[in-house]
């Protein structure tokens, strides 16, 4: 979907995905010049109730994020649906590191692959372009396919860092995993077989 005044942004490509990127001004004409169902579309966003939460957190400081947060639509090469979302947040450039997220929007999309994908670009951004010296993620231990994606790029498990985020009224644990730019740029080469 393209919009008259749509601020420009980065996009990555792969095989199937485009990734574009989700800039403050970017979330500002989304939420403060489409309508709803269309800023729930360009978001990817099934429900009212998961707009407005986005709209919320938006406007309780997330207009400030452009040093702390670069995030990137999954965007169907095929049919333009928004898939999911991946990108960096609690990006600190001063210390050259940021920590990774991302998420499929529903089970309809999941295991077909597109995390897999998105994942090769974005960190080759985050290493090249941001000159990150350090990608960590933060992934619950029973999140088996989080930690495949994240380990077949060569993260490392570094610890566990106990009732580290809350879930439904729970506080659970994460399990720390980083990527340092030197072991980048040793294994980067064997990405090459990894679907682009």
């Amino acid at each position: 979907m393209e919009h008259v005044g749509m601020p420009d942004t980065i996009v990555l490509e792969t095989e199937r995905l485009l990734l574009k990127e989700l800039t403050p001004e970017l979330m500002e004409y989304i939420f403060n010049s489409l309508d709803a169902p269309d800023g729930m579309s360009f978001l990817g966003m099934d429900t009212q109730e998961s707009y407005d939460l986005e709209k919320r957190k938006w406007k309780e400081g997330i207009t400030g994020f452009d040093l702390a947060y670069k995030g990137f639509n999954m965007i169907l090469k095929s049919t333009k649906e928004v898939v999911g979302r991946i990108g960096y947040h609690t990006w600190k450039p001063s210390h050259r590191r940021s920590e990774i997220g991302y998420f499929i929007n529903n089970d309809s999309h999941k295991q077909k692959g597109y995390m897999k994908e998105a994942m090769k670009p974005l960190l080759i951004y985050g290493f090249e372009s941001m000159n990150l010296n350090r990608i960590e993620a933060f992934v619950s231990p029973l999140n088996v396919p989080s930690i495949k994606l994240i380990e077949r790029y060569g993260f490392t498990k570094e610890g566990l860092l106990r009732q580290h985020y809350g879930r439904n009224a729970m506080a659970e644990d994460s399990a720390v995993y980083g990527l340092l730019q030197s072991e980048y740029e040793s294994i980067k080469h064997s990405w090459q077989a990894l679907r682009k």
